[in-house]
């Protein structure tokens, strides 16, 4: 499982906001002591438009690892390395509340995505991949 593509599931709260932590290393060695490790932190902000003007939910992947890890750190590590092309092939947003008017990747390509009556947005592979840094950002009336 360990070259599986992920699907990260975000729970917004009441106030549209979430996070969340994924921690992998091999499971097999030690490696970790030395800082084999992808560690990463996944959140959802939303900020509202002025007025009744549009909103946005941002939702991102940081590398935690590289803001608490004791000693020399290196993102680019074997473990890291190892797993470098594990891709996220879905996001599920719960609780949006209002169906999106885009989706889109930090820098402006527009991801495919569906929305059901539940409140539910599926954005289907943002061709992003796990150890990386990165923001999806959902646009709102």
């Amino acid at each position: 499982m360990r070259y599986d593509p992920f699907t990260l599931r975000i729970a917004l709260d009441t106030s549209g906001n979430a996070h969340g932590e994924v921690y992998l290393d091999d499971g097999e060695t030690y490696g970790y002591g030395r800082g084999d490790v992808v560690w990463r932190g996944f959140g959802a902000e939303s900020k509202k438009g002025k007025g009744k003007g549009i909103g946005t939910v941002r939702i991102s992947s940081a590398d935690l690892a590289a803001r608490t890890q004791v000693g020399a750190y290196d993102p680019k590590n074997e473990f890291a390395r190892s797993v470098g092309d594990v891709r996220v092939e879905k996001l599920v947003v719960l609780g949006l509340g209002k169906k999106p008017l885009s989706v889109v990747l930090d820098g402006g390509r527009e991801l495919e995505w569906e929305f059901t009556l539940g409140g539910v947005l599926v954005v289907k592979d943002p061709a992003v991949r796990v150890v990386d840094d990165w923001a999806v950002v959902v646009k709102l009336e």
